[in-house]
C-alpha cells in the first residue's frame, strides 16, 4: 500500500489546524484500534514553526511521568492538575485494555539545513506508514515547505467565516488552484471544512458555503466541527482521543459526541482517502 499524505492546512492563524490535526489522528487510531485489535501506522511530520503539537506531546509526556505528591505537580494550577489526572488515568486503562499508545511524530526544525527534510522525503516515500500527516506552517515561504507540500495527496482546509478568514480561504484556494502548482504536486483532493461552527449562525454558514464552493471552485465536507470545549477539562491533549471516554471501573468504551464531533469528520476523511470515494 503507497503511504497516502494528507495536510489540513490554512494560511491563516486560528483556524485551529493543529489542533485540529492532532484530534483527527487521534480519533482516526482509535477507530483502527476498535475495528482491527491493533494501532495503525499513522505518523505525524511536524513542520510549522511553531512546533505546536510536538511541544504539546513533549509536555503531555512529562505530566504523565510527574510524581502526584511531588513539589512540581502540586506547584502545577488547579485546571492542569485536573486535566492531567483524567489524562493519565485515561490513558493507562486505554494502554490496558486496547493496548492503546500515542501516534509517532517526526519533527523539522525551522532552521532545519535539509537533513531533517530529506529524511521525511524518505519516510513518505517508504512502506513504513500507511498514512502520514503533515503539520504544515501558515506559509509556504518557511524553508523546507515546498517539497512537503508537493508530497501531499489530499489537502484540507479549515475555515472560519469571518471577513478576514474568508478572504484568507480564497486567497489560499487561488494559490493551490494554479495549474503549475497542481501539475508538480501530488494532490489528489482538495476539500475545505467548517471549523469551530457555531450552530446558531447555521444560516450563515450556508450561505457562505455556497459562495466559497463557487468562488473558491471547492468541495466543503458535509460535516462542521462545532465549537467545543475539548477533553480533558476543557484542554486537548496529543495522548487520549477526545471522541472517547473509558470507564475505570469498567473499563468500557463510549463515544462522546457532545465533547466534540470531530469523530464525523474523520469519517468523511477516512472514507476519503482510503476509498477514494468522494464525501
Amino acid at each position: 500500500m503507497k503511504t497516502k499524505v494528507i495536510s489540513i492546512m490554512s494560511q491563516k492563524g486560528g483556524v485551529g489546524k493543529s489542533s485540529l490535526t492532532n484530534s483527527v489522528i487521534l480519533d482516526w487510531c482509535f477507530k483502527d484500534l476498535l475495528r482491527t485489535k491493533k494501532m495503525p501506522k499513522i505518523l505525524l511530520i511536524d513542520a510549522d514553526a511553531q512546533a505546536s503539537i510536538s511541544t504539546l506531546r513533549k509536555n503531555d509526556v512529562e505530566l504523565c511521568k510527574l510524581d502526584l505528591e511531588g513539589k512540581e505537580f502540586k506547584a502545577l494550577d488547579a485546571g492542569t492538575q485536573l486535566a492531567a489526572k483524567e489524562m493519565r488515568a485515561q490513558f493507562g486503562a486505554l494502554y490496558q485494555s486496547k493496548k492503546w499508545n500515542y501516534y509517532p511524530i517526526f519533527s523539522i526544525d525551522a532552521q532545519d539545513d535539509g537533513t531533517q527534510l530529506q529524511r521525511a522525503l524518505t519516510i513518505i516515500d517508504s512502506d513504513d506508514y500507511d498514512y502520514i500527516f503533515i503539520d504544515m506552517p501558515g506559509t509556504l515561504h518557511q524553508r523546507n515547505t515546498a517539497d512537503l507540500f508537493c508530497c501531499i495527496n489530499y489537502l484540507i482546509i479549515p475555515t472560519v467565516i469571518s471577513n478576514y478568514g474568508v478572504q484568507s480561504t480564497l486567497d489560499f484556494c487561488e494559490m493551490v488552484n494554479q495549474p503549475a502548482l497542481r501539475r508538480d504536486s501530488a494532490i489528489k483532493e482538495v476539500y475545505l471544512v467548517f471549523n469551530m461552527f457555531e450552530i446558531i449562525k447555521a444560516a450563515k454558514y450556508d450561505e457562505v458555503e455556497r459562495e466559497l464552493t463557487v468562488a473558491a471552485k471547492m468541495p466543503f465536507f458535509k460535516s462542521r466541527i462545532k465549537m467545543s470545549s475539548f477533553f480533558p477539562s476543557k484542554q486537548y491533549n496529543s495522548i487520549v482521543p477526545p471522541t472517547y471516554r473509558i470507564n475505570l471501573n469498567t473499563l468500557e468504551i463510549t463515544a462522546t459526541p457532545k465533547v466534540t464531533n470531530i469523530g464525523e469528520f474523520t469519517d468523511e476523511l477516512r472514507k476519503l482517502v482510503m476509498s477514494g470515494t468522494n464525501v
